[in-house]
């Protein structure tokens, strides 16, 4: 008896006490959909580290939209693993709900491709549509509503029916008709080719190519030979003759500037005064034809200043 009670006592020290006595936060989601691959133990994770496990698979005692049975995924929270975020254990129930306010939702999720399947808590913006509170005590008390997300497994099904629907719609055998008559009609006109015919045609090609290279290579030499001096080309010759003549003309002017260059400023201060000269001579022109043209001043057009100008 005494070492039975030390056994007892050793599996409540290593454990079975957790399980007799638990202080995790009992959970629990309902599902509209197949959660194939979750089973009893799987991981419950929060941000990719377990915090907790599933307690058990049922069908719900309620329905849903449609009239289906929903199915009931009870689950624990190990408080310790949220001892960052609630020092005390008791407060974890209301640090789910108000992280459920935030958009907590259950994600069932696929782990790796051996086809089993976890329970991973994230933060979600799908509208969903939760219990009311008379549902929600009759999956019993003290229990966590966590509502749950679109899963990763029904979206993979989803979009693999997707697929098989349009592969559905695609007529593989008229696309195969097509195809063969397609191939069928380039075999005809390969086969109505005149092949000695299109040769006989690319050789002639190929003949006046050659002879038009010829002619262009011919007259190359041609021109290159008239533009050249060297060469005794005509072109070249005149060229030559008119820039020299440039340069001879240019030698010319040089002279004629450098030896005009000592009575340049002469010449321009004789310039200057002509043309001031020209200026004064058209002013009294302009002002005074008639001593310009006589050399006397103007005539009175007063009698009296006149006559006494004749007296005098």
């Amino acid at each position: 008896m005494a070492g039975f009670g030390l056994f007892v006592a050793g599996l409540l020290a290593f454990g079975l006490r957790d399980r007799l006595v638990s202080s995790h936060v009992s959970c629990v989601t309902l599902f509209d959909r197949s959660v194939q691959g979750l089973s009893p133990d799987a991981a419950v994770k929060f941000r990719g580290f377990t915090i907790g496990r599933v307690t058990g698979l049922s069908l719900a005692a309620m329905d849903d939209l449609s009239g289906q049975p929903l199915v009931r995924v009870d689950f624990e929270i190990n408080p310790a693993a949220l001892s960052a975020q609630v020092s005390n254990a008791k407060e974890v129930p209301n640090f789910l709900r108000e992280e459920i306010a935030r958009g907590l939702k259950v994600y069932l999720t696929l782990q790796g491709v051996t086809g089993l399947s976890f329970l991973d808590l994230n933060y979600g913006q799908e509208p969903l549509e939760a219990p009311d509170a008379a549902d929600l005590m009759a999956l019993g008390p003290g229990l966590v509503y966590i509502p749950n997300g679109p899963s990763q497994i029904f979206e993979i099904g989803e979009s693999i029916s997707r697929l098989v629907r349009t592969m559905n719609d695609i007529d593989l055998v008229e696309i195969s008709r097509d195809l063969k008559r397609t191939l069928q009609s380039i075999d005809r006109a390969v086969g109505d080719l005149n092949a000695a015919r299109l040769s006989r045609e690319l050789a002639g090609t190929l003949e006046e190519i050659q002879a038009l290279s010829a002619s262009l290579r011919l007259l190359a030499g041609h021109l290159d030979s008239l533009v050249s001096p060297a060469e005794g080309g005509g072109l070249g010759r005149a060229l030559e003759a008119s820039a020299a003549q440039l340069r001879q003309s240019l030698r010319r002017l040089d002279q004629l500037l450098g030896s005009s260059r000592g009575g340049l400023p002469e010449t321009l201060d004789n310039l200057r005064a002509m043309t001031e000269n020209l200026r004064e001579m058209s002013e009294l022109l302009k002002n005074q034809p008639s001593q310009a043209l006589f050399g006397l001043p103007p005539r009175s057009m007063e009698p009296e200043r006149e006559g006494r100008a004749s007296n005098n």
